[in-house]
């Protein structure tokens, strides 16, 4: 038997107990018994006690909510719109600065591969200078040698050929 606030009896229409009425809200057993009780939700009491919603009551909540939800929707989609045409700028001109500091670091590094390139180059030549002067060193060097080992010996031996 359900009663209805006033102590009647009502039993053409369907309920739901609090916890079905919270899942289909998605708020919590506490706070349908707290809407209830600030009069926001329709319910009676059966026997035992318990709360039930009649499901009218329950799904014009869920349409108030919607329509609620949209109106919400609504008046923050122009603000949105509003803040997102801002945003969208911003992230343009954000955009455009970076990809003029990407221009500059481009050049950069194009200057730094032809220095780099031309500081190659320049080592190569001069390692084959330097290559070329140690040979130079070693000849002379030998000549030297050369030229000592001849002056160590006698004077008469060089004269007369002697070894």
């Amino acid at each position: 038997m359900i009663v209805d606030g006033d102590g009647s009896e009502d039993r053409t229409e369907d309920t739901y107990t609090t916890g079905q009425a919270a899942r289909i809200l998605r708020i919590t057993d506490r706070g349908v018994r707290k809407m209830i009780d600030r009069g926001e939700l329709e319910a009676s009491t059966d026997e035992r006690g318990r709360h039930l919603i009649p499901q009218h009551a329950l799904h014009a909540m869920l349409e108030e909510r919607r329509a609620s939800s949209a109106a919400s929707a609504a008046e923050i989609s122009g603000e949105e719109a509003s803040r997102s045409a801002e945003e969208a700028r911003e992230l343009r001109e954000r955009v455009e600065g970076l990809q003029r500091e990407l221009g500059r670091l481009e050049g950069r590094l194009e200057l730094t591969e032809r220095t780099e390139s031309t500081m190659r180059e320049e080592r190569e030549r001069l390692e084959q200078l330097l290559e070329e002067e140690r040979a130079e060193r070693r000849r002379l060097q030998e000549e030297l040698d050369e030229a000592r080992q001849a002056a160590a010996r006698p004077w008469w031996r060089r004269m007369f050929g002697g070894a």
